[in-house]
């Protein structure tokens, strides 16, 4: 099960007020691809992308598609920042 969410298109200010509390470790695995710890030492991949213009962020969490994910939002900020780095732009 994924949940997927489009960032501009959801609401995401509980998701992150639920991600500052959880202080998640993310791992990035590849440009695009990372591990995010959850509250209980799981680990979730979740993934960012374009597509047609939108940010499409998904996570492999219990979250429904079309709400936003603690994981997910809390990889929004390492995402954007990476690709503004030369690694990003060889992917």
């Amino acid at each position: 099960m994924t949940a997927m969410f489009i960032i501009e298109k959801t609401e995401i200010a509980k998701a992150i007020e639920k991600a500052r509390k959880l202080h998640p470790r993310i791992r990035m695995v590849r440009f695009g691809l990372y591990e995010v710890t959850g509250s209980k030492g799981a680990i979730y991949a979740v993934r960012c992308w374009r597509e047609r213009g939108m940010k499409h962020v998904d996570c492999t969490c219990a979250t429904r598609d079309g709400i936003a994910c603690k994981h997910g939002v809390a990889v929004i900020p390492f995402h954007s920042y990476m690709a503004t780095t030369p690694l990003a732009a060889s992917h």
